[in-house]
């Protein structure tokens, strides 16, 4: 097992190759959403947690002044070599000074496991933002990922690379006591006769509407606009993702 998790680390090359995402649309609402809510497609916009830059990439094309913070350095690589300006941060102290109109955090609060850490990172987004900003954010619907896992644990995904044929695999234990998931993750990478193989146990905890609410309320949100995705309609419950919307 490696010390840090290889799908941001060594293979962070690979990383959208393996999280295949409708960037352009979801980023199309996103911008609409904010529109919506009086914040102008000039507003500077915080990707907490920004990976390799696509949504970064995708608001800037709106013309959001962008810029993104991750603590994985070889994601971040890859979101500068695109022209990504982004820096290493870790989105529960975040220090950064009250200068964004928007905080977009995708995914990442997942990986935040306890509960004073988790109103830390809350609290965080509202001290960086201006006023009458907004935050965008989505988390694993801890009730919907019981479901689905139950029935399927184990996804695997294979692409073809210019380093070789990739597969990854990832497998899921659920702990019903702490709406917490235990995610064993490979990744094997087939080349000129040789294979790579890298693997990795790491914990993420999921989220009610309920205990998500409760977070913004208490760092000073109003109450959130909730999603079962980024787009209009989709009601909780239809992905195992909250899309959650809300105005400081």
């Amino acid at each position: 097992m490696t010390s840090a998790r290889p799908f941001y680390g060594t293979f962070a090359w690979a990383y959208d190759l393996l999280t295949d995402r409708p960037v352009a649309q979801e980023c199309d609402w996103i911008a609409a959403t904010l529109s919506a809510r009086g914040i102008g497609r000039d507003a500077r916009v915080l990707d907490a947690g920004c990976a390799t830059g696509r949504f970064a990439l995708g608001l800037a094309y709106h013309g959001y002044r962008v810029t993104g913070i991750d603590r994985s350095p070889a994601l971040l690589a890859e979101a500068r070599r695109r022209g990504v300006r982004s820096v290493v941060a870790d989105i529960v102290t975040l220090p950064l000074r009250r200068m964004f109109g928007v905080v977009l955090c995708r995914g990442v609060l997942n990986d935040v496991l306890e509960d004073d850490a988790r109103q830390a990172a809350f609290r965080a987004f509202a001290r960086v933002l201006l006023d009458g900003g907004a935050v965008v954010l989505d988390v694993r619907d801890w009730d919907e990922t019981v479901r689905r896992k139950t029935a399927d644990p184990v996804h695997v995904r294979t692409v073809e690379t210019a380093q070789g044929r990739l597969t990854f695999r990832s497998a899921t234990r659920l702990e019903a006591a702490t709406h917490r998931m235990r995610i064993d993750e490979r990744h094997v990478l087939e080349a000129g006769g040789a294979t790579r193989t890298e693997t990795h146990t790491f914990t993420m905890r999921g989220w009610t509407r309920a205990e998500l609410e409760q977070r913004l309320a208490e760092a000073g949100f109003a109450r959130p606009e909730c999603h079962g995705a980024y787009a209009d309609g989709v009601p909780l419950g239809a992905t195992d993702r909250i899309v959650a919307v809300a105005v400081c």
